[in-house]
């Protein structure tokens, strides 16, 4: 699971006090240029594309059950001798409840099961993961919540945990949303219908690598794929709850390493791995730009 999707699962399933909606779906696709290798003049583009659908479903006590589902594709060259680029994909199910305990505090609790591999074979249990989130939240006033909890995920890599910690705030034409380590976002209202704003979001990713993947090794592997995105965003909404948002930024850290099944860590805690000697297999690409073309559908509370 990637750090990515805590912000989408916190954003769409806490409905907080000081939040006045929620985005049901979202999709975006991501391209970059040409991304050259560390160690040779070989380039690679790099494509993404999500698709996250959630259903919050309204209790009697206030609390909600959800459900949803989250659909990521990623497209590259993992080694600079590869003459096409090899594709990956990964299907989340969400399963889980929002709690409220009071005015004040309530509380997510969601179960994570997801089949990540580039999906060239049939399937087996290194295709799947599954991971959970539980995300407290507390109302400090009308325009300001804190928020604070843990991700745990069974990643190919190893075991995989990272306390989160941040907050929302809206107030007139400025909202800010934040959660450390996984992303910060500042929006600003233009006009009623055109917002700008900055964003950073960090991704950790694994999937598993079937043998008709790659060509050049003889399988099975898995690959890491790391990132830290910083970029500008202005979004236009033609119609009431249709959001469209263009944005332009520069990938730092940017990773699609390939190791062996059984080169793991220890433990992932956030940023640091415990026991990570592993030895990567291809090489890394430069650090470049990308352009991002996001649609969401918003429901206003």
């Amino acid at each position: 699971m990637n750090l990515l999707k805590i912000l989408i699962l916190v954003a769409v399933c806490n409905v907080a006090q000081a939040q006045d909606y929620v985005d049901l779906a979202t999709a975006e696709y991501t391209k970059t240029p040409q991304n050259q290798f560390d160690s040779s003049l070989n380039t690679s583009s790099v494509q993404k594309a999500n698709i996250n659908l959630t259903a919050p479903v309204k209790l009697k006590n206030g609390s909600s059950l959800l459900f949803g589902v989250v659909y990521d594709r990623l497209q590259t060259k993992l080694f600079e001798q590869q003459e096409d680029e090899v594709s990956f994909s990964a299907y989340t199910l969400k399963l889980g409840i929002n709690v409220k305990y009071s005015d004040k505090w309530s509380a997510t609790y969601l179960l994570l099961p997801k089949m990540a591999s580039n999906f060239e074979e049939s399937l087996t249990k290194n295709d799947y993961q599954i991971g959970g989130i539980i995300l407290a939240k507390l109302k400090k006033s009308e325009h300001f919540n804190y928020k604070f909890g843990a991700y745990i995920n069974g990643d190919r890599f190893g075991p995989f945990l990272v306390p989160f910690f941040g907050g929302y705030y809206q107030k007139n034409k400025l909202e800010i949303d934040a959660m450390i380590p996984s992303y910060a976002k500042i929006n600003y209202s233009i006009t009623p219908k055109v917002t700008a704003g900055v964003n950073w979001r960090a991704t950790v990713k694994s999937y598993n690598i079937q043998g008709g993947g790659i060509s050049i090794y003889t399988y099975p592997f898995y690959m890491h794929h790391l990132s830290n995105e910083i970029a500008a965003h202005i979004g236009y909404e033609p119609i009431k709850g249709v959001i469209i948002r263009g944005m332009a930024g520069v990938s730092l850290g940017r990773s699609f390493r390939v190791y062996q099944n059984n080169d793991k860590i220890d433990f992932g805690l956030s940023l640091v791995r415990f026991g990570d000697d592993r030895v990567p297999l291809n090489t890394d690409f430069e650090n470049g730009a990308f352009g991002r073309l996001e649609l969401a559908y918003r429901f206003y509370l």
